[in-house]
C-alpha cells in the first residue's frame, strides 16, 4: 500500500534509514505541501562524515531531537553541523526502554505475559494517547510545531529515535493543520513500515535465534506502526477538545497567525483563507432564513457586539452552542452572528442569536 509513496521523500542515508521529506502531499486547498522544507527522521547519532554533508545539502537551520536524556545518552547526540540549531524537546511517552530492558532479559514468561493476547498492542495505543493527555508532552509538540511556524526556521528536520511514534505523530500534526486528507497522513504514518521492514525483521528473528524472544510476533506491534494508533490520538484529541482545530489552539498553545505563517511557509503565498468546513451542529434562535442543504460562498461578518472572530474562536461558539440541527453544505456558506455580551467572556459563554 504504502511503497509507491517512498521512494521520492527518502533522504538516503548510510547511518539512518527513515529521514524522508514531509512534502509533496496534496491540501484541501488545492495547493502541495513544498518539499524541501520540511523533514522527518529516525535518531542522527550513527551518521557518517558523508550522511553529514548529505544533510549539509538540504539547507538544514534547525533539527528538533525528541528523545530522552537516556536515549541520547544510550544511543549518542547527534551528528550535525556547526551551522544547524538543535533544540532538544525530549517525549518521555515514545521511549521504549522499559520494553527493551524486558526484552533483553530473557524472562520468556514475563515476556508473554506483559507482550502477549493484545497486550503490546494496547501498550502502544496508550502511547499514542499519551502524546494528547500528558501535559509535558503536549507541551513539546507544541513547542516544536512552534519552532516549526517561527520565521527563518526552515528546512527543518525533527526526529525520534525510530522516527515512527513521535515524529509521525508530529508528522500527522503538521500535515493536518496544513489540510491534508487523513487517508494522505495515516500513508505517511505507516511508510515506517516500509523502511525499517528489513531491519526490523532480522532482529525478530535473530531474537527467537539466540532464545531471547520465545516468539517473534510478541515484538511486532512494538516495531511496527499500526492505523490503530494514529487513530488513537486523532480521537483523544477529538475527545478532550472537541476538534482538532480546538486541539492545536488548546492544547498546543499554537495561535492563528502561528498556523498562518505555517501554511504560507509550506503551501505557498497563494494559499486562501483557510475554509470552513461544510459540517457544523449549530443551535439556532430566531429567524433562520436559509434551507437545509443550499451552499453558497463564504463570509463570517462579525455584528456590532463583537469584534471578527478567528476560525478558532468561531467553533469555540459552535462547540458551546449544543447541537439541534445540522446543516450540510457541499461548500462554504455565509453566517452573520449576534453574541449576547452580558457573559464574561461572550465568545465562550454568551447565547447565540444566529439570522442566516
Amino acid at each position: 500500500m504504502t511503497g509507491e509513496w517512498a521512494p521520492s521523500r527518502l533522504v538516503v542515508l548510510d547511518g539512518a534509514v527513515n529521514v524522508r521529506d514531509v512534502g509533496g502531499y496534496r491540501s484541501a486547498y488545492g495547493l502541495e505541501v513544498v518539499r524541501g522544507r520540511l523533514f522527518r527522521g529516525d535518531s542522527l547519532s550513527q551518521l557518517t562524515s558523508v550522511d553529514v554533508e548529505r544533510l549539509d545539502r538540504l539547507g538544514l537551520r534547525t533539527v528538533i531531537d525528541f528523545r530522552t536524556a537516556g536515549e541520547v545518552l544510550l544511543n549518542g547526540e547527534d551528528r550535525l553541523s556547526s551551522g544547524v540549531e538543535l533544540a532538544h524537546l525530549p517525549v518521555g511517552g515514545g521511549d521504549l526502554g522499559a520494553i527493551y530492558e524486558l526484552i533483553a532479559s530473557g524472562d520468556h514468561d514475563r515476556q508473554r505475559r506483559e507482550l502477549g493476547d493484545g497486550r503490546a498492542a494496547s501498550f502502544m495505543v496508550e502511547i499514542s494517547r499519551g502524546f494528547v493527555t500528558d501535559a509535558r508532552q503536549r507541551e513539546a509538540f507544541g513547542a516544536a510545531l512552534r519552532l516549526i511556524c517561527a520565521p527563518n526556521r526552515l528546512p527543518l528536520l525533527y526526529h525520534c529515535t525510530g522516527g515512527k511514534d513521535r515524529a509521525g505523530w508530529m508528522t500527522a500534526i503538521v500535515l493536518t493543520a496544513l489540510g491534508v486528507p487523513r487517508e494522505l497522513v495515516l500513508r505517511d504514518y505507516l511508510l515506517s513500515n516500509d523502511f525499517h521492514r528489513t531491519g526490523y525483521q532480522k532482529l525478530r528473528f535473530d531474537l527467537v535465534k539466540t532464545g531471547i524472544v520465545p516468539d517473534p510476533e510478541l515484538l511486532r506491534p512494538i516495531l511496527e506502526q499500526s492505523a490503530t494508533y494514529l487513530g488513537a490520538a486523532f480521537e483523544e484529541a477529538d475527545r478532550r477538545y472537541g476538534s482538532f482545530s480546538r486541539f492545536l489552539t488548546y492544547g498546543l498553545e499554537v495561535s492563528e497567525a502561528m498556523l498562518a505563517e505555517l501554511r504560507r511557509a509550506l503551501l505557498g503565498d497563494l494559499v486562501p483563507p483557510e475554509p470552513v468546513p461544510s459540517r457544523y451542529p449549530l443551535r439556532w434562535r430566531g429567524p433562520m432564513r436559509c434551507r437545509r442543504h443550499q451552499a453558497s460562498n463564504v463570509k463570517i461578518t462579525a455584528s456590532p457586539a463583537i469584534a471578527p472572530m478567528s476560525r478558532s474562536q468561531f467553533e469555540d461558539v459552535w462547540f458551546h452552542s449544543g447541537s439541534v440541527i445540522e446543516i450540510f453544505a457541499p461548500g462554504p456558506i455565509w453566517l452573520r452572528f449576534t453574541v449576547v455580551a452580558a457573559a464574561a467572556k461572550p465568545q465562550r459563554d454568551g447565547a447565540i442569536i444566529a439570522n442566516c
